[in-house]
C-alpha cells in the first residue's frame, strides 16, 4: 500500500457519545482524525510538522490546537531542560 494514499475507516460509536459532546455526524470524522493525530504526536510517533500536514494546517495552527487541548508543545524534563540550557550557555561563550 502506498504510504501517501488515504483509507476510509469505519468506527462504530454510540450516538449519545456524539450528541452529549456536541459533535455532529459530519464533525465526527475530523474530530477523530484530530484526536488520533494529536495522540500520535504526544507519544512522539510523529513530528509537529507531520501532524500539521495530516490535519491540513500549518505548524502554528497545530501548536494552537495543542494549546487548546492543554498539551505543551515543548515538554522537557528538568534534566533535559538543564542539558539544553548548558548547551546554549556553551554556544554563547564560544
Amino acid at each position: 500500500m502506498d504510504a501517501s494514499s488515504d483509507v476510509t475507516v469505519q468506527v462504530r460509536l454510540p450516538q449519545a457519545l456524539l450528541l452529549d459532546n456536541g459533535v455532529t455526524l459530519e464533525g465526527a470524522g475530523p474530530a477523530l482524525l484530530r484526536a488520533f493525530v494529536v495522540s500520535l504526536y504526544r507519544r512522539d510517533r510523529i513530528s509537529s510538522g507531520k501532524a500539521a500536514r495530516l490535519l491540513g494546517v500549518d505548524r502554528l495552527a497545530f501548536i494552537r490546537m495543542l494549546e487548546e487541548e492543554g498539551i505543551p508543545y515543548l515538554d522537557y524534563t528538568s534534566a533535559e531542560l538543564d542539558d539544553e540550557l548548558s548547551a546554549l550557555a556553551q554556544w554563547r561563550d564560544q
